[in-house]
C-alpha cells in the first residue's frame, strides 16, 4: 500500500519496501510470478477506505470535493441521489479517530462501491 510506503510527504518507508522485496524474491523461489499493483480501496482513510496516503486525500478533497466533476455533479446530481451514489462521508455520521478519519468500525457498516 501506498500509504505503508510514504507515511510522511516525500519519506519513503525503506524497511517496508525491503520486506515487500524480500516477499516477492521468497515467492520466486518457489516459483510464484508476482505482480505488483499500486493498489487502493476507495481512495483512502479519510473517505473509510486505504491505499493513498492521508495526507494527500485530505488535500486533495480540500481543493475539490465533486463526485465527478462540478459541471456532471448538476446535471446528474438526482440520479446520483437517488442511486444513493456520491454522497458526503460527512453525512454518515461516523465517529472519528485521532486523525478525524471515520473509524474502521463505522465505515464497514456500509458498503462501498
Amino acid at each position: 500500500m501506498w500509504e505503508a510506503v510514504e507515511r510522511t510527504a516525500g519519506t519513503y518507508d525503506d524497511a517496508y519496501l525491503d520486506k515487500v522485496e524480500t516477499m516477492i524474491n521468497k515467492l520466486g523461489d518457489a516459483g510464484i510470478y508476482t505482480l505488483v499493483d499500486a493498489h487502493q480501496d476507495v481512495f483512502a482513510r479519510s473517505v473509510c477506505g486505504e491505499g493513498m496516503p492521508d495526507f494527500y486525500a485530505k488535500e486533495l478533497l480540500a481543493h475539490d470535493s465533486s463526485c465527478m466533476n462540478p459541471f456532471l455533479d448538476k446535471v446528474f446530481s438526482p440520479i446520483l441521489n437517488k442511486l444513493g451514489v456520491c454522497w458526503d462521508i460527512e453525512s454518515a455520521g461516523f465517529r472519528k479517530d485521532e486523525n478525524d478519519d471515520p473509524l474502521i468500525e463505522d465505515c464497514q457498516t456500509i458498503d462501498f462501491y
